[in-house]
């Protein structure tokens, strides 16, 4: 439950406002970040598609007439320019205070792992997740924090996947249809690297699409018992973490320049998509990986960039595929793992004589819409904690 401060006292200068608040934390906000976002009827809620206010409707030199801090708790201002009366209340304020600080607290910390998260895994219970919102919150909030989330006893059955996915989202189908089946096949019902029994090398799926899927749906409904097939997973941030810190030099190249993603199939597909396999935000922070070795067209770079370029390659490819990054599950029937699959890697160990009839089923869904979920149980949460107070 978030903590509700008040406002002390605040100054002013030509530019902005200078907020005190109970706690010795000190906010400064802009004039026209302030006029901006004023929510009044007139100006419009932007949360709701409703935003009415432009920037160009007042000048950059936009100053305060004046300005009245009510009960602690709230700030009417009026606005020289046109006498335009806002308020904002000392929650939202604070809620979004742009200090370095507050900017620091609200940026979302994801909990980075290797092999040893075999003896903790972030797992939940299928029965727990459809009766309580309290399960299937924490159930999101192991895939936001870990990229993955093991959902066991589900019914190893045709059908469940699509209700369970269906449930946190769209199922985004692609030139793959919308459920894609795992079986090992032979001659031309080959149309995939899935549907042979050799190992998969670690790698996100679609890379070769402008805008990549970014949750993934794996259920087990067939699988031996004898370790041959296992499912292999890395967690894409903690490798580049690991580059970014050992070889800088290789990290800047492979978050910098763009490499070529192809897939061609029958005639009938033609996809190209070009990007870093390592994305960062405008800070620097690490947003997600594109790491596929399945789809890698012929690197278009710089001539004196191209071994430098490979040398970062080949040591990107030495994390991923080494044991000690990889988690390795052998999926049982009823097994259902989510993936964010612009930050967790997958792939498979070689599927042997014994397993043959090992199948999976799997599809696609959409981060927006799974997050989404989470934020509306969070609210929810916070609002029954409230009533209970």
């Amino acid at each position: 439950m978030a903590i509700e401060h008040t406002i002390s006292s605040v100054q002013q200068d030509s530019k902005k406002l200078i907020v005190h608040w109970d706690d010795q934390h000190q906010s400064v906000f802009h004039y026209l970040w302030l006029r901006d976002n004023c929510r009044c009827v007139d100006c419009g809620e932007p949360a709701l598609g409703r935003k009415q206010f432009r920037i160009t409707d007042v000048p950059l030199d936009l100053r305060l007439e004046s300005v009245v801090v009510k009960d602690a708790r709230r700030i009417e201002v009026v606005w020289e320019n046109d006498r335009h009366k806002s308020t904002y209340t000392a929650q939202w304020l604070r809620q979004y205070c742009y200090s370095e600080r507050a900017r620091a607290q609200r940026r979302h910390r994801p909990v980075l792992w290797d092999s040893r998260i075999a003896k903790d895994l972030p797992q939940v219970n299928y029965a727990a997740v459809l009766a309580t919102d309290a399960e299937r919150l924490r159930m999101l909030g192991r895939v936001r924090d870990y990229g993955f989330c093991l959902v066991k006893n589900v019914p190893p059955r045709r059908g469940e996947l699509e209700t369970f996915a269906a449930s946190l989202g769209v199922i985004v189908e692609t030139d793959s249809g919308r459920i894609f089946e795992i079986l090992l096949k032979s001659g031309e019902d080959i149309k995939s690297v899935a549907h042979l029994n050799s190992d998969l090398i670690p790698h996100h799926d679609d890379s070769y699409r402008t805008t990549f899927p970014s949750i993934i749906f794996f259920h087990c409904l067939v699988a031996g018992d004898n370790g041959s097939g296992q499912s292999v997973y890395v967690d894409g941030l903690q490798i580049a973490e690991c580059l970014r810190r050992e070889e800088p030099e290789a990290f800047a190249l492979l978050s910098h320049y763009a490499v070529p993603f192809c897939k061609q199939q029958g005639g009938q597909i033609h996809m190209q998509a070009r990007s870093p396999l390592i994305h960062l935000d405008s800070e620097g922070n690490i947003t997600g990986v594109r790491i596929s070795n399945l789809f890698v067209a012929p690197l278009d770079l710089p001539e004196m960039i191209v071994e430098p370029f490979y040398r970062a390659y080949r040591k990107l490819m030495d994390y991923y595929t080494a044991r000690q990054y990889q988690l390795m599950l052998d999926l049982c029937p009823g097994d259902l793992i989510i993936l964010d699959n612009h930050r967790v890697l997958h792939g498979r160990t070689t599927i042997n004589a014994e397993n043959q009839d090992r199948h999976l089923r799997h599809c696609y869904g959409d981060r927006d819409y799974l997050y989404s979920q989470w934020r509306t149980l969070n609210q929810s949460r916070a609002l029954h904690t409230l009533e209970d107070q």
